[in-house]
């Protein structure tokens, strides 16, 4: 089969099979059992436990016994190499030094969703930045939704790097990327360069990235990455946080020594999530984005894994939340900090004082500030703060409060003409003083 790159374009989108089907009927009439193969794969997708796929599942297993090898010799790949789906080659895992010179003739012929590349210490690593090359010159498949670099035989568990595609018709519209190590060469960030360079991705919306390691994780790298890749308008969301892939969650944060450099690149964006940060910002400005979340919070909440290491607030601070004082962000409408009380960061009641003199937020509508340790010196500040009329939302779960912040919130009602809902709980205040702040407010419980 040598498909036009036209036809693989409606091989990427054929979700009802039709094209699909009619292929086969072509192949059939020229005696290509290709197009027998493709029915019956096409067929056993549709069925479930029905009596007649036992015969389908026959003859799929006697066709891929007498073609499959002859079929995957054509794309340059071994049995086992490859999984087929709906007649065509669907995912494959190969060994990277094998997958050089493959990966072009794979992406012409057949509409991959999945590539796994296996990289080990038997010479597949010397391979890679070939493979990469490769990979760039040739650009991704219409298909393809999930790239990975899976290292294996390391003395140090390495987890996998992963690029996903989301993609409308033959629009590149999100990416996410797993990474492990941003040191690393040839890792997870090349492929991030090759995806962002890539022609398609001229209209990416979205751009997530998860992170797995452990103690301090610079983002120089990652920043000269995107620098690299050019402005891009289109984006409309950012986020960057941390994955634990083994179910442990380990003391680690981010180094951003600047914010201004990654919202310079970004004029339209909306959303920005960032994980627990070593955040060097002193003025943020941006005429567009909405959403600011900021999440000094780690992934279990009762603390890292790896407890030998715990020592009080393991993660430095930077410069906090000194940025909100000269911010400019006159679009912003939901501002989420999540503080995790003293356990990662070592706050101080005076790292409050940027929030409550931030003159730069005037559409600010949602505001969540949870589990902050200074609940009482929270309200005081709150009341004060000069865009609070417009405040629709104000969430302070996990707050730590006493009858004192309840009763300043209670007698400042009028500070908040336009709030609809405020969350906190009754934890640590008295009958009467949750009583009254009920009365006043219109309170959810979290």
């Amino acid at each position: 089969m040598n498909p036009s790159p036209e036809d693989l374009a409606a091989l990427s989108s054929d979700v009802d099979d039709t094209f699909r089907l009619r292929l086969a009927q072509a192949l059939s009439e020229r005696g290509d059992p290709r197009g027998e193969f493709i029915q019956v794969q096409c067929a056993l997708a549709k069925m479930k436990a029905e009596p007649s796929a036992q015969t389908l599942r026959a003859r799929e297993a006697s066709l891929l016994a007498e073609h499959e090898a002859t079929w995957l010799a054509e794309l340059g790949l071994l049995p086992g190499d490859a999984v087929f789906a709906r007649g065509f080659v669907d995912r494959v895992t190969v060994d990277a030094s094998r997958a050089h010179g493959v990966y072009a003739r794979l992406i012409r012929q057949e509409p991959v969703r999945a590539l796994g590349l296996r990289v080990d210490l038997g010479g597949s690593e010397e391979q890679l930045p070939l493979l990469l090359e490769e990979i760039r010159h040739t650009g991704f498949a219409p298909s393809l939704e999930r790239l990975t670099l899976d290292r294996k035989n390391y003395w140090d568990v390495i987890h996998d790097d992963e690029l996903e595609l989301r993609r409308q018709g033959t629009k590149l519209l999100g990416l996410s990327l797993d990474l492990d190590d941003f040191g690393r060469a040839d890792s997870g960030l090349a492929l991030l360069d090759i995806a962002l360079t890539s022609p398609d991705a001229a209209l990416l919306e979205t751009l997530g990235i998860k992170l797995t390691g452990r103690g301090s994780n610079p983002l120089e790298a990652l920043l000269q990455t995107l620098e690299r890749a050019g402005a891009r308008p289109s984006l409309r969301e950012w986020t960057l946080e941390f994955s634990c892939p083994n179910g442990r969650e380990w003391i680690r944060w981010v180094q951003l020594d600047s914010l201004s450099r990654l919202l310079a690149l970004y004029p339209k964006l909306q959303t920005l999530v960032l994980p627990m940060t070593e955040l060097q910002a002193v003025h943020v400005e941006h005429p567009e984005l909405r959403e600011l979340s900021l999440h000094w919070l780690g992934l279990i909440p009762c603390g890292p894994s790896d407890l030998s290491q715990w020592k009080p607030a393991p993660v430095p601070k930077g410069t906090g939340l000194q940025f909100l004082r000269e911010a400019h962000l006159p679009k912003l409408e939901r501002l989420h900090i999540d503080f995790q009380y003293e356990w990662y960061i070592a706050w101080t009641p005076e790292d409050l004082a940027p929030l409550f003199e931030a003159k730069g937020l005037p559409s600010l509508r949602q505001l969540e500030l949870r589990n902050c340790a200074f609940g009482d010196m929270l309200c005081h500040g709150l009341v004060r703060m000069e865009h609070f009329p417009s405040l629709q939302v104000l969430d302070l779960t996990g707050v730590i409060l006493t009858d004192e912040g309840a009763a300043t919130l209670t007698r400042h009602r009028d500070r908040f003409p336009r709030l609809k809902q405020l969350v906190c709980g009754p934890w640590g205040l008295s009958e009467s003083a949750w009583n009254a702040l009920v009365k006043r407010y219109p309170v959810t419980v979290p």
